[in-house]
């Protein structure tokens, strides 16, 4: 992962539109309750459910005791933290499915016209002549051979 990454979760409830969230918090907790920085009302996802936390320039996920589970890529997580890479699947209780998406930013086009000539681009090196193809010695001289005898 990058060192800057900026990562995201888009949140999928059934019969609702998905949900985007930026994640810049070193700690993020997931659950029913008011209390938890992404609050997913959801009957099958507990009080307090899940916990990501900033690990390194990603993420890492923790259930927190929750009654119907976490998943991540269908494998179940526990108090054991998982590390989280882009394009990780959460699934979280029975209903809400999560996918983990490290983002990629799209900056501004700088105008370089009083740079340097060259000093942006790199220049090409042209390809070297063809290769010659190798040439069996003993053939070339046979023919060598052949030539002199036919000039005779």
């Amino acid at each position: 992962m990058m060192a800057n990454a900026k990562h995201c979760l888009i949140v999928e409830i059934p019969g609702e539109s998905a949900r985007h969230y930026l994640l810049s918090a070193s700690k993020i907790t997931i659950g029913r309750t008011a209390k938890n920085g992404i609050v997913l009302e959801v009957d099958t996802v507990s009080g307090s459910h899940l916990e990501m936390k900033r690990k390194g320039s990603g993420y890492e996920v923790v259930d927190l005791g929750s009654t119907n589970g976490t998943r991540v890529n269908g494998k179940e997580v526990q108090k054991e933290p998982r590390e989280l890479r882009d394009g990780d699947v959460i699934k979280v209780g029975l209903d809400v499915q999560a996918r983990f998406i490290e983002m990629i930013e799209v900056k501004d086009f700088e105008d370089h016209a009083d740079a340097a000539p060259g000093s942006i681009t790199r220049k090409l090196k042209k390809p070297s002549q063809k290769p010659r193809q190798e040439i069996n010695p003993v053939a070339a001289a046979v023919a060598r051979a052949s030539k002199a005898e036919a000039a005779k």
